[in-house]
């Protein structure tokens, strides 16, 4: 299921396996609370945060492959890729994989997946996050900690 090439960060998961995994959690308990944000229409809002989110994850998996760099966390990381979403972040599609999923989340009304993400986030940044940033680290040296110098980790 997750084969992983020697050569490539050693996250403890694929992150669309994170995120999918949080929000089933957060949707099956909310289906058996049965709560609801009360927001009406206003959930509908919802579809913003998906398309920006979707575009963001895009641009940057757009961007990467362009650069010829696998976009998997399981295989090699070919080049260091700082144009594009990554002149502004290290984690464009992380960032837009949590806006698609605070959409996904308004639009299915459900407040405990919402209540899901502070855990993916947590899961996200010990268990891929860190993992990969000392992956690119000892593959690509000062190249690397000069763009971490230069670029913010999320924001």
């Amino acid at each position: 299921m997750f084969k992983r090439n020697e050569d490539s960060p050693k996250v403890i998961a694929h992150p669309p396996i994170i995120f999918a995994a949080g929000f089933l959690i957060g949707l099956l308990l909310n289906n058996v609370a049965n709560l609801s944000f009360g927001l009406g229409d206003a959930i509908k809002l919802g579809w913003i945060f998906i398309v920006g989110g979707v575009g963001i994850a895009g641009w940057a998996a757009w961007v990467m492959s362009a650069a010829g760099t696998g976009i998997p966390t399981n295989v090699p990381t070919t080049e260091l890729v700082v144009k594009g979403p990554f002149l502004r972040t290290r984690n464009p599609i992380y960032i837009g994989l949590t806006l698609a999923y605070l959409g996904l989340a308004s639009l299915m009304d459900a407040p405990l997946a919402l209540l899901m993400m502070p855990v993916i986030l947590m899961v996200m940044h010990a268990g891929v996050v860190l993992r990969e940033e000392a992956y690119l680290e000892q593959k690509f040296g000062e190249a690397y900690t000069d763009y971490c110098a230069k670029t913010k980790r999320y924001f």
